[in-house]
């Protein structure tokens, strides 16, 4: 069953007045988990970009996630630059390594575009942990506060950062939504599909790769600046390769195909950490398990598992009203439709 226009219009607004109004509904600590939330989501949102439109799996993804923080870092805590200039000086230098890399990447297929992005991840891992004069090693680089905002400090009211980010959260959804829905994301589905076809009837193959690696790298990029802001500081831990299979876990729990199954996942998998890590000191085993479970049972995450049982409450909903019916006056049976 399909919901009309006017449906979804309304359902979206409903949903976004109640985004809105969660710091004025919700506790601090709803409110911090909800932060928490968008910008590990926005890291998954650009893996889930590349795997549901380009169907391939990148593990460098926390690499833009962290140069931009790194950067932002650096800037306001050496160099006392001020706001707007580090978060956009972080997010240009990560969107330009990704056009640096991803010229390397974009002719590698399956294992070896994974196996590669791993390495060029891991580089960036070791560069952030022994450029000890730039990055401060381990400990990372601590003080980061996050901007004022027409005159009110983000850094003393979680509620306003809460909003700042949530306005930059819709932007990125709206954006990779609108990508998706466009010619270019037709065209990536069918690079995706069939790319030697694509490439017979004259589609430029390795141009739409890398421009879907350069735009899955901005949004990443984007939830770096709200993580640095966020947590006041930045180590090498959040380019990692577990902060990378910690991305993938998410899309695979929520359903990497979409974009709704990126944000359900993320919340599940950060939601169940931080509960599960408070009751058990073997939380990781059950996540693990439940892991099992999801790609056993539910292949396509819990947005699919969510879509399909939907689609079943429908569809018996709609068999009931359509069942034909027994006319009192002829005894012969009729149906409406």
């Amino acid at each position: 069953m399909q919901r009309s226009p006017a449906s979804k219009t309304i359902l979206l607004l409903a949903s976004l007045a109640l985004l809105v109004a969660v710091p004025w509904i919700a506790s601090d600590y709803f409110v911090m988990m909800c932060i928490r939330v968008m910008y590990f989501g926005m890291l998954t949102l650009s893996l889930c970009f590349l795997a549901g439109e380009l169907g391939v799996v990148s593990l460098m993804q926390a690499s833009f996630f962290g140069i931009s923080g790194y950067f932002i870092a650096i800037l306001q805590t050496r160099y006392q630059i001020p706001f707007p200039i580090p978060p956009l000086v972080g997010i240009g230098v990560a969107v330009s390594f990704a056009a640096l890399t991803g010229l390397l990447v974009i002719r590698a297929r399956g294992i070896y575009f994974l196996m590669l992005t791993l390495v060029l991840g891991q580089l960036v891992w070791a560069l952030a942990s022994q450029w000890a004069s730039v990055t401060r090693g381990d400990s990372g680089i601590t003080d980061i506060f996050a901007p004022v905002i027409f005159g009110i400090s983000t850094e003393k009211s979680k509620s306003a950062f809460y909003l700042f980010e949530l306005f930059f959260f819709c932007g990125v959804i709206y954006f990779l939504a609108a990508l998706k829905r466009s010619p270019f994301g037709l065209m990536l589905r069918g690079v995706r599909d069939s790319e030697g076809r694509m490439a017979m009837l004259g589609y430029p193959v390795s141009l739409l790769r890398y421009l879907a690696f350069i735009f899955a790298a901005f949004v990443a990029s984007i939830g770096g600046v709200f993580f640095a802001y966020f947590t006041g500081l930045i180590n090498p831990h959040s380019v990692s390769l577990t902060t990378n299979v910690e991305t993938l876990l998410a899309g695979i729990l929520g359903g990497i195909q979409t974009l709704f199954g990126a944000i359900l996942g993320t919340a599940i998998l950060k939601i169940l950490d931080l509960v599960l890590s408070g009751i058990t000191q073997r939380y990781l085993l059950i996540m693990g398990i439940l892991f099992l479970i999801t790609i056993m049972f539910a292949p396509k995450g819990a947005a699919g598992a969510l879509k399909r049982l939907w689609d079943s409450v429908a569809s018996v909903s709609y068999t009931h009203l359509t069942l034909p019916t027994t006319c009192n006056l002829c005894r012969s049976r009729w149906s409406p439709y």
